[in-house]
């Protein structure tokens, strides 16, 4: 009986290992399930604010948090980091919209460069490194800085965009750090409940189960985009297109400057995470719309193929 039970945890972790180690196709699965049952991402709409807290905790998990607050303490490294982020995130943000609106660009699409610009890299991005072969080491240290930054940086960049945020400053701020601290309380929950030697021991089991909650997220993020896909196709389009731009021309802009400067692997890093934000906070924590979700939803067709496309092919023999 007891070797019966057993066989039932054993069997869930082989599982999840094999959706780790086929994560990027269980992602694009995913996307396509989710445009699939629109009444099913609709029925899910209410839970999206906890599945963002989860996604991030899953990450947040496997992290050493403490080890990497240590190192970003060292004056010179956290002058470094805090620098790169307010490049990365409000300076990135008020280049973007001055650019935009100087070629006349679609006022609408303005929201679409706030929330990317001021979004921290995605909640996963070090598992992607770590994939990848990139410096996962500064992924995981902007990833937590970034995050710890966006109460403040989110309202700064509505004020630097000169638009007026679709709710009051202070509160964008407070459920911002709510959905931050929401994860970290996850994460380090997790590490308590399983300890960190068995997260790591089980690595490829955990880059399934963050790969099959992602998908669970996607539903959410989906709720009444196919709708508005059905009765605007142009528009879709054109939200899908600037969305796709915005993640590729960034990620592979950035890996093209920062490799004058340091090595492959940080340059590869810091385009991975310039191009891939988790623009999902911004979905969760302002009031519902539609166009926002559409955004959303088609910015996470590139960050969930970014495993696909940016995998080193293998020489051929």
């Amino acid at each position: 009986m007891a070797a019966r039970a057993n066989e039932i945890p054993a069997r869930m972790i082989a599982v999840l290992a094999w959706a780790g180690r086929y994560s990027s196709w269980v992602l694009i699965a995913g996307l396509v399930l989710a445009a699939a049952l629109p009444g099913f991402a609709s029925a899910m709409r209410p839970l999206l604010a906890p599945l963002v807290a989860l996604v991030l905790g899953l990450a947040i998990a496997r992290l050493d948090v403490g080890v990497m607050l240590r190192l970003m303490v060292k004056p010179r490294q956290a002058l470094a980091l805090v620098l790169l982020i307010f490049v990365f995130m409000p300076i990135t943000c008020l280049i973007l919209v001055t650019v935009w609106r100087g070629f006349g660009g679609a006022e609408s699409f303005t929201l679409f460069l706030i929330v990317t610009a001021a979004a921290p890299p995605i909640s996963s991005a070090t598992a992607m490194c770590l994939l990848l072969g990139y410096n996962a080491r500064l992924a995981l240290q902007m990833t937590l800085l970034s995050n710890l930054a966006v109460p403040v940086i989110a309202p700064l960049a509505f004020w630097l965009s000169g638009i007026d945020s679709p709710i009051a400053m202070g509160a964008l701020g407070l459920r911002m750090a709510l959905l931050i601290l929401g994860g970290f309380a996850i994460g380090l929950g997790l590490q308590a409940l399983l300890g960190k030697d068995r997260i790591a021991q089980n690595a490829q089991a955990f880059n399934g189960l963050s790969a099959l909650v992602m998908v669970v997220f996607l539903f959410p993020m989906f709720a009444g985009v196919m709708d508005l896909v059905r009765a605007n196709p142009s528009l879709a389009a054109a939200v899908l297109g600037f969305a796709v731009a915005l993640n590729l021309i960034g990620n592979m802009a950035w890996r093209h400057l920062a490799n004058r400067v340091t090595d492959d692997q940080t340059a590869n890093a810091l385009g991975l995470m310039y191009g891939n934000r988790n623009v999902s906070l911004y979905l969760a924590a302002l009031p519902f719309n539609p166009l926002l979700g559409l955004f959303v939803a088609a910015a996470q067709i590139p960050m969930y193929a970014t495993p696909a496309i940016f995998t080193p092919r293998r020489k051929r023999p």
